[in-house]
């Protein structure tokens, strides 16, 4: 039995460094699709060997400072400094940073996600125009707490190198924030001013998971 345990803990680790390696070098294009392909590659079928999202997680940050021990510290640092540009510039929709450029995990390809509040969603369309910035419309849908789910409008846009996504929230969310579908807690959001204090520490490295003690510079 403590063999059998063995083994899965070690298959699961497996898969979780195969989609972690997808997920980095763009094979796959979320952490769902990168663990079915990891799993079909390794010839697993049985759906309980598959790692959580937050085994992949910690997988990618494994295989960046081996892989990647300056890039990725650079690139995410650059990406910050846009985010940070960016969140001023959308000041009046109260920015949040999110995601894979908050944790310091972030891909060449990855985008720079923000959360904007306001309760009319063509007010976000009406700044974009009135600055003359090209967007796409897109769709998101995130867990609120329960099995309630809310569908928010996205803003897709490119600028200076950089791809942005920006999903527009009511007000409520800055207070009570949506589900990450990472781990199916409370967004991890941080505001220009929290940002701001990062990079002036020169830190680019990963925001971890497991370790809540930083907390303090996010919000939620």
């Amino acid at each position: 039995m403590r063999e059998r345990r063995r083994r899965g803990r070690n298959l699961r680790a497996d898969i979780a460094n195969a989609a972690a390696r997808m997920l980095v070098e763009g094979e796959a294009d979320s952490f769902a699709a990168a663990k079915r392909k990891a799993a079909a590659q390794l010839g697993v079928s049985d759906a309980r060997q598959a790692p959580d999202n937050l085994e992949v997680q910690a997988a990618i940050i494994g295989y960046q400072r081996v892989f990647e021990p300056v890039e990725a510290g650079a690139r995410v640092t650059r990406m910050r400094e846009a985010a940070l540009a960016a969140m001023r510039f959308f000041a009046p929709f109260s920015p949040r940073l999110v995601g894979p450029v908050l944790y310091g995990t972030a891909f060449e390809h990855s985008s720079i996600a923000l959360h904007l509040f306001d309760d009319e969603v063509e007010a976000v369309s009406r700044f974009l125009v009135q600055h003359g910035i090209a967007y796409r419309l897109a769709e998101k849908t995130l867990a609120t707490g329960g099995r309630a789910l809310e569908t928010y409008t996205v803003f897709e846009v490119s600028r200076q190198d950089f791809d942005f996504e920006l999903v527009v929230m009511p007000h409520k969310r800055l207070i009570q924030a949506p589900l990450s579908p990472l781990d199916g807690q409370p967004y991890r959001r941080m505001s220009a001013a929290a940002l701001e204090a990062l990079l002036a520490e020169g830190r680019g490295d990963a925001v971890l998971w497991g370790d809540r003690s930083g907390s303090a510079i996010l919000d939620g």
